[in-house]
């Protein structure tokens, strides 16, 4: 079986690889198991659901990692500090 290294910058950004594994090797599983002429219907309820939770695990990130990496510095909060150069409109 071929494998795969992933680099990630913190547990959260981890976890979102994870569940994104999850939901594909869950969709395989949906699709073998599911009965003859109900496969599409079936992996496109599944799809929308775990799609759906990986993407509000991801927004609820999002703005997280915005303020641990940009605005707390900025106010004197411990964080981790701005990355890379200045960015225009963010």
């Amino acid at each position: 079986m071929p494998s795969l290294t992933i680099e990630y910058e913190d547990d959260s950004e981890r976890l979102l690889i994870e569940q994104a594994l999850a939901m594909v090797a869950d969709l395989r599983r949906t699709a073998l198991e599911a009965p003859h002429g109900t496969v599409l219907a079936a992996c496109e309820a599944e799809a929308v659901e775990k799609g759906r939770k990986l993407t509000v695990s991801a927004l609820e990130d999002a703005p997280r990692r915005r303020v641990a990496e940009v605005d707390a510095p900025k106010n004197g909060r411990p964080g981790r500090g701005r990355r890379g150069g200045d960015r225009v409109g963010s």
